[in-house]
C-alpha cells in the first residue's frame, strides 16, 4: 500500500442500503481509526491481529453509532456501518476532521495501484444490466484488453507493422459493441394505429407493460420498457400509431414523438396487420429505414395474405413468431455474434478514452 496521507472513500454505492463500507488506507490508517473507534472488549484495535472483525462504537463509547471495523492490516481498514447517507457521511466527515483525505472510489482504486482500464471496467460494471455486457467487461477487468494492447506494442516494437495494424483493426471492430455496453440498445415499435404494437411489446417483455385496447389510438406517448434479449439489455419503446388525421393535439404530439423516437433508434420494428397498410404509405416512410417488418395479429389474418418476403409473422395471442422476432432483433443489433463469434469473447475497447488511445 503506498505511503502518504490517510485516504478515505465510500466503497459501496451511494444511497440507501443495509450496509455501507468506508475504506481507510495509508501509513496512519490504524491510528486514525483507533482515535474514533471504541471496540467492545478489552483488546484495543492496535492489539487485534490482521483479519480481525471488531464490533464497537464510533465516537462516543456510550452513544456512538454501533458498527464493525475490519482490520486487513495496519495500513488498510474498512468501517462497516448502517446503510444510507447519514451514517457513512458521519464516518467520512469525522475521519476528514482528523486529517484524512476523502477520495472517490475511482481515485481510491487508482491510488492503490489499479490501472486506468481496471478502474474503467469497475465503473462500467456498476452501470450495465445485461449478462453479456457483464461477461465482456469482466474479461477486460481480468486483463484481456491490457494484454492485447501490450501485445500490439510488442508487434510494433518488433517491426511487425501488418500484425499490429490487423490487431488494432480487430479492436476497432469490437469497439462498436464495446462502446455501447453501458447504454441499452433502443428498439422502437412503430406502425399505424391498431397495428398490434402494444401487444407485441407486452409479448416481448413477458408482462402487460402497455395498455392494449381494440380502440385505435390508445397509445398517445412513447412508453419505454427495459428488457433483456439473449443476454443484451434493450429499451423497447412503444409509440403512438401513425395516421394522417390524429384526433386532437395530444395524439398529434404523440405521433411526432413516435417519429422522433424512430429516427433516433438503433432499430425499428414496423408493425402491419395485413388488413390495411400499404408499404408505400407516407405515414410510414419516416420509419422504414432498415426496419424489421412484422405482420402482427396473425391469429386473425388469413395465411394467404401477401406480405414482404422478409417479414416476420407474429401473434401476441398465440406466441407465434415471438421467439423468431427476438432472435432477429439481436442479430440486427449485434451482428458480430454471428459474423465473427470470437470477436467479443476477447479484448474489447469499451470507453472513448481507450479508443482515442488506440488511435
Amino acid at each position: 500500500m503506498p505511503s502518504g496521507p490517510v485516504r478515505v472513500a465510500l466503497l459501496t454505492p451511494p444511497g440507501r442500503g443495509a450496509l455501507a463500507v468506508v475504506g481507510v488506507a495509508g501509513s496512519g490508517a490504524l491510528a486514525a481509526v483507533a482515535t474514533l473507534f471504541v471496540p467492545r472488549g478489552p483488546a484495543s484495535l492496535a492489539d487485534r491481529p490482521d483479519g480481525a472483525v471488531v464490533f464497537g462504537r464510533w465516537g462516543d463509547p456510550d452513544r456512538g453509532e454501533e458498527l464493525v471495523v475490519v482490520r486487513h492490516s495496519a495500513e488498510r481498514l474498512e468501517v462497516h456501518c448502517h446503510g444510507g447517507l447519514a451514517a457513512s457521511e458521519a464516518v467520512l466527515a469525522s475521519l476528514e476532521q482528523s486529517g484524512a483525505v476523502r477520495q472517490t472510489w475511482q481515485e481510491w482504486l487508482a491510488a492503490a495501484g489499479a490501472s486506468a482500464i481496471e478502474v474503467e471496467a469497475r465503473e462500467a460494471l456498476a452501470r450495465v444490466g445485461g449478462p453479456k455486457a457483464v461477461q465482456i467487461l469482466c474479461r477486460q477487468l481480468g486483463g484481456a484488453l491490457e494484454a492485447e494492447l501490450a501485445r500490439i506494442a510488442g508487434l510494433e516494437a518488433g517491426g511487425d507493422v501488418a500484425g499490429a495494424a490487423a490487431a488494432r483493426d480487430r479492436l476497432r471492430r469490437a469497439a462498436r459493441v464495446g462502446l455501447r455496453l453501458t447504454r441499452p440498445w433502443r428498439v422502437v415499435v412503430a406502425g399505424e394505429v391498431n397495428a398490434g404494437k402494444s401487444s407485441l411489446v407486452n409479448a416481448l417483455a413477458g408482462h402487460g407493460r402497455s395498455i392494449v385496447s381494440a380502440e385505435p389510438g390508445t397509445t398517445r406517448d412513447v412508453l419505454e420498457t427495459r428488457i433483456v434479449l439473449d443476454g443484451w439489455e434493450i429499451d423497447l419503446i412503444d409509440t403512438a400509431g401513425l395516421r394522417d388525421e390524429p384526433e386532437g393535439s395530444t395524439e398529434a404530439a404523440g405521433i411526432e414523438r413516435a417519429r422522433a423516437a424512430a429516427k433516433a433508434a438503433d432499430l425499428v420494428l414496423l408493425c402491419r396487420t395485413g388488413f390495411s397498410l400499404s408499404e408505400n404509405s407516407d405515414r410510414l416512410k419516416p420509419v422504414l429505414r432498415d426496419a424489421i417488418h412484422i405482420l402482427s395479429k396473425c391469429d386473425l389474418v388469413p395465411s394467404d395474405v401477401a406480405i414482404p418476403p422478409d417479414a416476420i409473422r407474429t401473434s401476441a395471442v398465440t406466441g407465434l413468431g415471438i421467439d423468431a422476432l427476438a432472435a432477429a432483433i439481436v442479430r440486427r443489433l449485434v451482428p458480430e455474434e454471428g459474423d465473427d463469434p470470437p470477436l467479443l469473447t476477447g479484448p474489447v475497447l469499451f470507453t472513448a478514452r481507450q479508443a482515442e488511445t488506440l488511435s
